[in-house]
This record gives structure tokens, sequence and C-alpha cells, in this order.
């Protein structure tokens, strides 16, 4: 999945949101990079787990489990499924 974010709107910081002033965004970034690396990446894991449910939630159950499968493929990863149903 590609960002559509612009990747250098604040490349001192590594981040990109455009709804927050630079000087938030610097604090926002000083206060992750205080955090070990073991807890940004379990907070990784989490909001890819929570982006996953979310995925799952939006796609209606009365499809059958391969058209799930690949509904959730091609949603998830904003792409066709290469997989045969």
């Amino acid at each position: 999945m590609v960002s559509k974010i612009e990747p250098d709107r604040y490349a001192d910081t590594g981040f990109s949101l455009k709804d927050t002033s630079p000087e938030i965004n610097a604090i926002i970034f000083r206060s992750m990079m205080r955090r070990s690396i073991s807890e940004r990446l379990l907070m990784g894991m989490d909001m890819r787990a929570t982006a996953r449910a979310l995925v799952w939630a939006s796609i209606p159950t009365e499809l059958t489990a391969t058209e799930r499968r690949n509904a959730f493929y091609e949603r998830f990863y904003d792409e066709p499924c290469p997989l045969p149903g």
C-alpha cells in the first residue's frame, strides 16, 4: 500500500500531518522518539491490527469466505488480489 501523504512535508520529523502545525508536529515526533524501539514496534502492530479489524468489519458478511478474503485484500492493500478465488 502506497501512502498518499506528501513524504517530505516535515522531512525533519518523519511525520506529514496536514492538519497539524510544524511546531506541534515536532512535539509529537519528540514524544514518539522518547519511546523505546519495542514500544514503537508494538504501537505499529496495534495500529495494523486495528486497521485490519476496521476493514474486516466493513466487508459484507453475506459474501462467501473466499469473496470476503478477496475483498479484504483489495481494500487493505489497494490492489486486486493476485490469487484466484
